[in-house]
């Protein structure tokens, strides 16, 4: 059996792997694998003409990432979503995130929240408001639809800023989308450099906050920078064609 398994792999195809097997590589049980299945965290195993599921290393790597979420704090819903990346992310996930990592936060702010009228305040009137949470702009917690996070009021003025600047609310929505996508590169690069090698050390609190602190300080010295360049790149061109 060994040296079948060996020579479908030699010839690229996918090495099967069956049940008995897949739980001395993973260390998880036949009872929990296919609850993982049956709850979606997990694809289908492939049948054999026998009707016999075998697995392949696809599910080796699964089973280890799913491992390291649960030793990061991650509900199981937050792991289904996690694992089914090509969905959009659940706003509840997201501010579930989040609020682990304001957890972890020695600086975080007190304030987790903010209230509609606080939004009000900054200048808009309610059919703009409404119409951000229609863009996905921000999106108010599922307890109350007149609360948000607290970062939807920074975005707020953000958009603020544009707007009164004459800047249209389709460019501005679009630098919004270029500030997440940016910060999805942020956190994936981190979550694989630093956070997973220090779950997998079993690294104590203390040490993931000052990693989380550390590259934040870093990020956040990196960015002014650059956008200081790239604005003087444009004035200069400016100059240039005058």
């Amino acid at each position: 059996m060994q040296d079948s398994l060996i020579k479908e792999n030699a010839k690229g195809e996918s090495k099967r792997i069956p049940m008995r097997e897949l739980e001395k590589l993973t260390n998880f049980t036949r009872a929990t694998i296919n609850f993982y299945i049956r709850e979606g965290l997990l694809p289908f195993p492939q049948k054999s003409a026998r009707n016999m599921a075998y697995y392949d290393d696809e599910f080796v790597q699964k089973l280890e990432k799913i491992r390291l979420l649960k030793k990061s704090g991650f509900s199981l819903l937050q792991i289904k979503q996690i694992m089914n990346t090509e969905k959009e992310p659940d706003p509840d996930l997201v501010l579930g995130v989040l609020n682990q990592i304001n957890a972890l936060l020695p600086y975080e702010r007190a304030e987790r929240t903010v209230s509609l009228d606080q939004i009000l305040s900054i200048g808009y009137d309610l059919p703009m408001v409404k119409h951000l949470i229609e863009l996905k702009i921000i999106s108010p917690t599922r307890e109350d639809p007149n609360v948000f996070p607290s970062y939807c009021l920074e975005i707020c003025r953000f958009m603020k800023y544009f707007l009164d600047a004459g800047i249209p609310l389709g460019m501005a929505q679009e630098v919004i989308l270029k500030l997440i996508e940016l910060t999805n590169v942020e956190k994936n690069a981190f979550d694989l450099y630093i956070r997973q090698p220090l779950v997998m050390k079993n690294a104590t609190q203390d040490e993931q906050t000052r990693a989380i602190k550390k590259c934040v300080e870093n990020i956040n010295a990196l960015l002014p920078l650059l956008h200081l360049q790239l604005l003087k790149q444009s004035a200069e061109s400016i100059l240039k064609a005058k």
